[in-house]
């Protein structure tokens, strides 16, 4: 499936404020003023619950 989309590009207006942004794996995202975003564990949440669940072979 493909799409094409025609859009008009939207000036924005200039600004003296810019950050900078590392991505990493350990920490999702850094930024230039400090901030930290930890990355998404979804695997540690599911071996939680994959624990619980008990598998049955017939």
């Amino acid at each position: 499936m493909s799409f094409v989309v025609e859009i008009q590009p939207e000036v924005l207006p200039k600004t003296d404020n810019s950050v900078g942004i590392d991505l990493g794996i350990k920490t999702f995202a850094t930024f230039s003023d400090g901030t930290k975003i930890d990355a998404p564990k979804p695997l540690k949440k599911r071996i939680k619950k994959l624990r619980k669940v008990k598998f049955v072979i017939i």
